[in-house]
């Protein structure tokens, strides 16, 4: 296809400021799209004056509320615009929460902005030397801006992606006024839910095309079980969802050149997993593994509901009953901390728990341990499967989401060259989660028929090309199916939302 412009607007993008998947996304999808030939570029948020210091002034806002910069640095390898505005910048590089883990009081407002911001630009205001032809919002911190767009009747398209339709930026209707938008939207068919305001709506009802970060949970927010509330609208407007899988960095994430490892390995050549499995135990304070059916279990992530880090807990005295050691890195709900914290009082011979999320000792839990744990109640796609399968790390997984579609389940006993490299739980519950261990163990006690799952989990590619290729179909759908400018959009799609979806889209 011919070269775009096209302008992501997100809350995170990694290196510059992450919080989960989001930001890595964000970090990697505008440079695969730019290195296929288009103009990508990404608007994002100011949160402390540490990231404006390598940044120019582009413009001044209008309202006086803030101003537009550009930061151009060898950390990030496409252009990147700061929105620079005082309340932003004062959260000291916490995007969402404030130190005491309460959301800040002022996101409605701010991440209003951001979307006001977002749709100036594709309006060809703001900025006079560049204007996208189409703009690409991401979860609910950028929802309006899809309807400032429909609006104002923007000639650029509009693509909306939900990465967690678990948080839809829910606020009291008097933002509307705040910000400026007509009463008209405070109305089902519009950004209304149960008596507020739900920036989601806004991505889900008025952007052209609009995505997910996987196939099957495209198809799982279709349904009440994983919609929010938000299914029926979803269902009105499936023929322009599409499903597309994240991708990760294959040079970032490759134990062959990894420099957080000393012992390199490769799908052919393993011995150096063994040896990075002693290093981890031995740097963990751990004795190293002398008992080959001892499997390293791990835990990288958020120890949030979401990710089933309850079922951990429950679990956790049946899993030390079981020759296995477990690491745990993550961080998340206080009272899961704590009493994680102290397990590893309780069998420190067994459990280490580090609440503090270290990149460079995520690295080394992906090549050292045998198994990861990921007993997701849902997963939109999850990262960390496809960074332990690239590390020859076997992944436990509820089948949810993109869960399912990255990891192949080897059943009980199913021949590894059917190309198996994990293991799917039979539900998201702690007895479960034991029972896939067990299964595991099993595997794990057959050296030969291990080796193998090992080299299929290693030889999977979840490469963002592909998914770049994908995205471009969309944005041509996109361009192809947006209202000309002459022909104002929202009594069409109002209509057709009234008629299919109306109080169910709530």
């Amino acid at each position: 296809m011919r070269p775009l412009k096209i302008l992501f607007v997100a809350a995170e993008m990694a290196p510059l400021v992450k919080v989960g998947g989001l930001g890595d996304v964000l970090g990697a999808l505008p440079v695969a799209l730019a290195a296929r030939g288009h103009d990508a570029r990404v608007l994002l948020p100011a949160y402390d004056p540490v990231m404006t210091r390598k940044a120019r002034v582009i413009t001044l806002l209008p309202d006086g509320s803030g101003r537009l910069l550009e930061y151009r640095a060898s950390a990030v390898s496409v252009p990147v615009w700061l929105l620079e505005t005082p309340g932003f910048l004062r959260r000291g590089g916490r995007p969402y929460l404030t130190r005491a883990g309460t959301p800040w009081a002022d996101n409605p407002l701010q991440f209003g902005r951001l979307g006001r911001v977002a749709a100036d630009i594709a309006n060809g205001r703001l900025v006079d030397a560049w204007q996208p032809e189409v703009l690409h919002a991401n979860d609910w911190h950028t929802g309006l801006a899809p309807v400032w767009m429909h609006l104002e009747n923007c000639p650029a398209a509009s693509v909306f992606t939900v990465h967690n339709l678990g948080y839809i930026g829910r606020f009291p209707a008097d933002i509307l006024s705040r910000l400026g938008l007509p009463p008209s939207m405070n109305h089902p068919d519009a950004l209304e839910f149960y008596g507020d305001i739900a920036y989601m709506k806004g991505g889900l009802g008025f952007a052209d095309q609009f995505t997910t970060v996987s196939p099957r949970y495209a198809e799982e927010i279709q349904t009440p079980a994983f919609g929010s509330g938000l299914d029926g609208l979803v269902r009105a407007r499936s023929d322009r969802l599409t499903g597309i899988l994240n991708g990760i960095d294959p040079e970032a994430w490759n134990p062959a050149t990894d420099p957080a490892l000393e012992n390199h390995f490769d799908a052919v050549r393993l011995d150096g997993k063994r040896d990075e499995r002693d290093r981890l135990l031995h740097g963990l304070g751990l004795d190293p593994v002398t008992d080959s059916p001892t499997p390293v279990l791990a835990w990288v992530g958020r120890l949030t509901a979401q990710k089933g880090a309850d079922l951990l807990v429950e679990a956790l005295p049946g899993l030390m009953e079981r020759s296995v050691r477990l690491v745990v890195l993550g961080s998340g709900d206080r009272d899961t901390e704590q009493t994680l914290v102290g397990a590893a009082r309780r069998w420190p011979d067994k459990l280490v728990v580090h609440l503090t999320f270290d990149e460079v000792l995520a690295h080394r839990i992906y090549a050292g341990a045998d198994m990861l744990l990921m007993p997701s109640r849902f997963e939109p796609c999850g990262l960390a499967q496809m960074y332990a399968m690239r590390y020859g790390t076997i992944p436990l997984v509820t089948p949810v989401g993109g869960l399912v579609d990255t990891v192949i389940d080897m059943g009980d006993g199913a021949p590894p060259e059917k190309g198996g490299c994990g293991f799917h739980l039979a539900g998201a519950d702690a007895p479960a989660l034991l029972e896939g261990v067990d299964r595991a163990i099993g595997a794990f006690r057959q050296p030969g028929y291990w080796r193998t799952l090992v080299r299929n989990a290693m030889t999977r590619r979840f490469d963002w090309n592909s998914s770049a290729a994908a995205y471009e179909r969309v944005y041509q759908a996109a361009l192809r199916d947006k209202p000309a400018p002459d022909r104002p959009g929202i009594p069409r799609r109002r209509t057709r939302l009234r008629q299919r979806a109306s109080l169910g889209s709530r």
